[in-house]
């Protein structure tokens, strides 16, 4: 993978698979001068910024996720389900992302169990994506893990996180939560799982959903019944005041997606890079 940064009007992120992903505004490199000091689990403090570019991370070395959160990334996406990260080393992860206060750590669980989401909260991830949300029961399951009492059932314990004596409200409020729409029962589904309070909003994965729906898996699709789908999504997010989030499967989706209002993008997984 090479990567090379411009630090002008434009920043361009450039990699073996694709020649260019045009990040505008949104992707700049990250201050060197960050004090040691602001290392002190930053985490817990973050809020996500949007519209912003997303790194995939699918590789299992916790250096690379440091170099995302330098080159300017928003957000890392530290993918559990299927990347090559055991948990320890996905933990490591989100706790190399403490000193860039503006990179926000996201994990993506591989299944919406309460072992796997309330371990990953506790280690510190500010945001929890669980796949396969089919209905409004598995929602309200999800969001009932990421929150404590008295609007979840999340069990205290954490370990890296809430060290600086955050409160249970605190955390409620800073942890966000998304669902991932990837099936043809989601999209049946949709206005009653965006309506659930507590729920910050969607993720959509093309490819799950486009197999789904009887298509060809395609990180960018272009079967009018998928990009109906994909398109409704978003609209139910917006309308709603909650946050849309969309794996691109090349740079000129993701260029696209952002124009189209998408609160975050996220163009490609890093081991195809």
């Amino acid at each position: 993978m090479f990567i090379k940064f411009r630090k002008l009007l434009q920043t361009t992120v450039y990699c073996s698979y694709y020649s260019s992903v045009s990040v505008t505004r949104l992707l700049t490199p990250h201050p060197r001068t960050v004090s040691t000091t602001s290392m002190s689990l930053s985490n817990t403090v973050k809020t996500l910024k949007t519209p912003f570019v997303g790194a995939f991370q699918m590789l299992s070395d916790p250096l690379l996720t440091e170099h995302y959160a330098n080159l300017g990334f928003g957000a890392v996406l530290i993918d559990q389900q299927h990347g090559l990260l055991d948990e320890r080393t996905a933990f490591e992860c989100v706790q190399r992302l403490e000193k860039f206060p503006s990179c926000f750590p996201i994990i993506r669980v591989c299944d919406n169990t309460t072992a796997l989401i309330s371990r990953a909260l506790d280690a510190g991830a500010c945001g929890i994506i669980a796949p396969m949300i089919n209905n409004v029961e598995d929602a309200k399951r999800l969001v009932e893990q990421c929150r404590y009492a008295p609007v979840g059932k999340r069990s205290w314990g954490p370990t890296r996180a809430l060290i600086t004596d955050a409160s249970t409200e605190q955390a409620n409020n800073y942890v966000k939560v998304f669902a991932m729409i990837e099936t043809g029962e989601a999209i049946k589904n949709l206005d009653s799982i965006l309506d659930l309070e507590g729920l910050d909003g969607a993720f959509v994965g093309p490819s799950d959903l486009s197999i789904s729906l009887g298509v060809a898996p395609s990180g960018s699709p272009t079967d009018p019944t998928v990009v109906a789908a994909i398109k409704s999504v978003q609209a139910g997010c917006q309308a709603r005041g909650k946050l849309c989030l969309l794996y691109c499967g090349d740079k000129e989706r993701a260029e696209a997606a952002l124009a189209e209002g998408w609160s975050g993008v996220f163009p490609g997984a890093d081991i195809g890079w």
